[in-house]
């Protein structure tokens, strides 16, 4: 494989498929079930220390980003995520693999299943089915197990909820615009039914046009009772509840049942290798299980005993991993920014670190800056966006990215003064 022939913008990165961007290129290892073993997170801090600029980042979809890759050490670092299972067969099965699991949900008794053998077989189907390589690339799903981790403030193109029923645990499947409706399947056919949804929006995009970009503006033309109609699932009222976490819930130690675990967040989710190095001799060395990543951009290490968890807790915070669930950083949600990204028009990672304190951490992300309008950081809308433009800040009320400000040009202090006289309690 050539590396130059993949160097092309307009898809989501891969491993086997890296993007350039200003500081090299960003390659992007989509773990399965947000699940690594000691050794594969060993791998990822030796393979970003030797292969990029040491840079790892854990980003809003529980996957792992390697910053600054050289293109001449590319096919290294390609043999070396293979030789720990973290590389796909090809580019296609690779781009189709954007699930979102629910991270814990098999060590929390409260959870009402184990998510990673639907993941596996989801996976599988997908991999066998190259009519569905027509999907845009950022189509992705979401199973929800429940428990103390639930996904309600991750979005998808379709939604998997675990319910409880009289005979057993089942799975509602939602799609964005009305969740009010839902479609039930056994566990066993979550894999099929997301199949035959991709398949379903595929047919109906294709009449719909080029605005049905993703599934949410599909439903928007055509509703969501059409959708499930041509996959062959019956809709019907919708059971499940949509909850949503806060940073104490995964963050620090936590108790489940008689095991225990530690979570922690990499400042604005982005850590040098030698520190992701640390957490992993540190937990190794306290016998953890393994590490699991999670869609808020923090891991969480498993297996501990209520001690080690103490002591490794208290030894990440010295590190400089967030493990107080009131660090103002957990509601800050901001890209590369300038000069990792070309497109950035500020260095965005030392503004958000200047605004932090002005950060009202009680309400979840609050505040998004983003170096240029595409808002590649995050999608969904936000209290506050900073929107760098001609070396300034616009600012944006309750939306995203790309929509209009309500004042342009303002300098960080500026915004920082503002944030402080509007932040009150977040639209609801």
């Amino acid at each position: 494989m050539s590396a130059t022939a993949n160097l092309r913008r307009g898809w989501c990165p891969g491993a086997l498929r890296p993007m350039p961007v200003g500081d090299g290129l960003l390659a992007r290892i989509r773990v399965s079930g947000g699940r690594l073993s000691l050794d594969q997170a060993d791998a990822i801090a030796e393979g970003a220390a030797r292969f990029g600029n040491g840079v790892i980042e854990i980003s809003s979809r529980a996957n792992i980003q390697l910053r600054g890759i050289r293109e001449a050490c590319l096919a290294a670092l390609q043999s070396h995520l293979e030789e720990f299972g973290l590389i796909d067969a090809d580019e296609a099965t690779e781009s189709l693999r954007n699930i979102v699991a629910s991270p814990i949900a098999d060590i929390d008794v409260s959870a009402l299943l184990d998510p990673a053998p639907l993941v596996a077989a989801l996976e599988a189907l997908l991999a066998g089915d190259r009519t569905l390589l027509r999907l845009p690339p950022k189509f992705s799903f979401i199973i929800d197990a429940g428990g103390v981790l639930p996904l309600g403030d991750v979005e998808a193109d379709v939604r998997f909820a675990a319910i409880e029923t009289a005979s057993g645990a089942a799975c509602e499947v939602s799609l964005p615009g009305d969740e009010t409706i839902a479609a039930r399947v056994a566990p066993n056919q979550l894999g099929a039914a997301a199949r035959d949804l991709a398949h379903a929006y595929l047919c109906q995009a294709a009449l719909a046009g080029p605005e049905a970009r993703r599934m949410r503006h599909l439903t928007s033309r055509i509703g969501v009772a059409a959708i499930f109609a041509r996959a062959g699932l019956k809709a019907e009222p919708s059971v499940a509840t949509r909850r949503r976490v806060a940073p104490r819930d995964w963050l620090g130690v936590r108790s489940l049942g008689a095991a225990f675990c530690v979570g922690a967040a990499p400042s604005l989710g982005r850590v040098k290798a030698r520190e992701f190095a640390l957490l992993v001799r540190e937990s190794r060395r306290r016998g953890a299980r393994d590490i699991r990543l999670t869609p808020w951009r923090s891991a969480i290490v498993t297996g501990l005993s209520a001690d080690t968890a103490a002591t490794l807790s208290a030894l990440l915070d010295r590190a400089g991993f967030i493990v107080d669930p009131a660090n103002p950083l957990l509601a800050i949600v901001a890209c590369a920014g300038a000069p990792a990204c070309a497109n950035a028009e500020r260095d965005v990672q030392a503004d958000a670190l200047a605004v932090a304190s002005e950060v009202s951490p009680s309400h979840g992300i609050m505040l998004h800056l983003s170096g240029c309008a595409k808002g590649c950081a995050r999608s969904a809308p936000s209290p506050f966006t900073l929107v760098a433009r001609d070396g300034a800040y616009d600012l944006v009320l309750g939306g995203r990215a790309g929509d209009t400000p309500s004042r342009r040009g303002l300098s960080i202090e500026d915004a920082a003064t503002a944030l402080v006289r509007d932040q009150g309690e977040p639209p609801a």
